[in-house]
This record gives C-alpha cells, sequence and structure tokens, in this order.
C-alpha cells in the first residue's frame, strides 16, 4: 500500500518529536500537519477498510538531535520503513515471522544466522535486576533502582524516563550480539498495544542485533475506547513538557473496532538493516545524501 506521508494527525508519542508544517489555502486560511514518523495510523485505518495482509515500504521522519556527535551512528532524521500488519496473527507468531526475514537477509548476504535468537522477558529480566515486579513499581521505586544501579536522575524525570534509563543502560546493553527479542514491555511504554492476558504488560517486542535496535512491533489495540484514553493521555503529557499537541485522529479511532483480534504489526528500520548487512558502522555510511552532508 502507498500511504500518506503528509497528515493531519502524527503520532502523539511524548518521545517523538515530528516535522511540522502549514497548509494554506486558497482564502489564506492555514491548517497545521506534520511528516509522518510513521505510517501506523494510515494503515491501520486500512484494516478497518477490510484489508487482511498489508505493508508498506515508505520514508518517515523524526525531528530530534541529530547533529550531536554521536548521532549519525544510528539516526537520520529521513528513513526508509517497512511497515507490515496481518490480521489473525499474535506477536509471538510475529516474532518467528520477523526472525524468518532477517535471517533470509543476512543469508542473501553471506553471512551466518543459523541459532535462533534469544526472546527476553523485560519482566523477568527487570526483576533480576532490581528486586522488583515491573508492573507494580511506582516512579519512586524506579528512582531508587536507578541510584542503586549507578544511574544519575532528574526531579523532572518521569516513571517512563527511569524506566528507559535501567533498560537502555543495564538490559539493552547486555543483549547477546547475534540478535534477542525482548518482549513484554510496560503498559506505558505501548500506547498502540493490546495488553498481555493479565493485563499487566504491553504484547510488544523489539529485536537487536549487535546492539542495534531493528524494529517495534506490536498485537495491535483495536478498542477505540481504549485508545483515545492512550491518546488523551499522551497529549496530555506531551503539554507537561512542552511538546506541540495534534488532534485525535477520529477516523482511526472510528475504525479500529472493525479490526479483528488478533492483528500483528512491524515497523522494522531498512536503513538499519542494510547497515547490519553490509556491515556498516553508520546510517550516513549506507546513505547517498545524509541530514549533516544536506545541511551544513
Amino acid at each position: 500500500m502507498e500511504t500518506p506521508i503528509l497528515v493531519a494527525s502524527p503520532d502523539m508519542s511524548p518521545a517523538l518529536s515530528p516535522f511540522e508544517t502549514e497548509l494554506v489555502a486558497a482564502d489564506g486560511t492555514t491548517r497545521r500537519g506534520a511528516l509522518i514518523t510513521s505510517p501506523e495510523f494510515s494503515m491501520k485505518k486500512l484494516l478497518g477498510e477490510g484489508l487482511q495482509k498489508i505493508y508498506t515500504l515508505t520514508k518517515v521522519f523524526r525531528n530530534s538531535d541529530f547533529f550531536v556527535d554521536d548521532a549519525p551512528k544510528q539516526h537520520n532524521p529521513e528513513f526508509t520503513m517497512l511497515e507490515w500488519y496481518q490480521q489473525g496473527m499474535g506477536y509471538e507468531a510475529g516474532m518467528d515471522e520477523t526472525e524468518s526475514l532477517v535471517k533470509f537477509c543476512l543469508q542473501a548476504f553471506g553471512k551466518e544466522a543459523l541459532q535462533p535468537f534469544d526472546r527476553v522477558h523485560i519482566p523477568t529480566r527487570f526483576k533480576e535486576l532490581t528486586g522488583l515486579e515491573l508492573c507494580d513499581a511506582g516512579a519512586e521505586d524506579l528512582r531508587t533502582a536507578c541510584m542503586s544501579l549507578g544511574l544519575t536522575t532528574d526531579p523532572a524525570d518521569t516513571w517512563s524516563d527511569l524506566f528507559h534509563r535501567i533498560f537502555v543502560t543495564h538490559m539493552e546493553t547486555k543483549l547477546p550480539k547475534a540478535g534477542a527479542f525482548v518482549y513484554d514491555f510496560p503498559k506505558q511504554q505501548a500506547a498502540l498495544s493490546r495488553l498481555t492476558p493479565d493485563g499487566k504488560y504491553a504484547e510488544r517486542f523489539e529485536l537487536y542485533i549487535g546492539g542495534q535496535e531493528l524494529c517495534n512491533a506490536f498485537s495491535e489495540l483495536t478498542d477505540g475506547t481504549e485508545q483515545r484514553r492512550r491518546f488523551e493521555e499522551e497529549q496530555a503529557e506531551r503539554t507537561r513538557v512542552g511538546k506541540p499537541s495534534f488532534p485525535i485522529d477520529e477516523e482511526l479511532i472510528r475504525l479500529l473496532p472493525s479490526v479483528r483480534q488478533p492483528t500483528f504489526g512491524n515497523a522494522l528500520g531498512v536503513d538499519r538493516l542494510l547497515m547490519l548487512l553490509t556491515g556498516a558502522n553508520s546510517i550516513e555510511d549506507i546513505l547517498a545524501f545524509p541530514a549533516r552532508k544536506l545541511f551544513t
């Protein structure tokens, strides 16, 4: 499928910063818009219209910290994303499918990838690190855990900030280099994901190879009422941290209940996959026109 790159309602995750713009009408009035950080909303609308198994290969845009010295290794403000969805499929089967795809690519480039990718359950690994049940831990618990692990904190840190700090420094860096899925993220880290049957975690996974995140995937949330509530929470958090907010995508809310459960979706960074396949050390090595060359 081909999906729009300029939209009125981009992803509202507080962690993302879309490129904003204005559309000018003939009478001089304007409408706010933004370049997509992901084609997810449009793809889910297509599922709601009845399509069962779809993919898109598209440019996406994220606006944040690209001109610091270490940014070019994995990030460029414009990059290519492969995103696919299938109704009637959950995230466990999605891990199998993703592993098959990545291993096919590795073997096509003459790289060995024979052993199964590890599967790391985030709540279990978190408890091993901190002694805490992740689903029961409050912000102060995470702050204490950060300090016990030698990590600095700030009074303005949110729950998600503190968890992310522990995850990046003490979990992500210790994943097997040959490939590992990390799965069952905190609910606070997956506004578009269905919850596990016990309601404690989000059915979300990421794949890491060689210390680099390649994809982000979910069993998709299809409850329109719950999705609206999560969008409203994200709007409030964006306002709290001083980021611009966008209107909720009402068409997406309307169509979500038409999507059959379960539904799997995955977003894979094509540039990072090419880095892995070619042995490139920086995303700039596989781009003809990296941002730092265009905006020097």
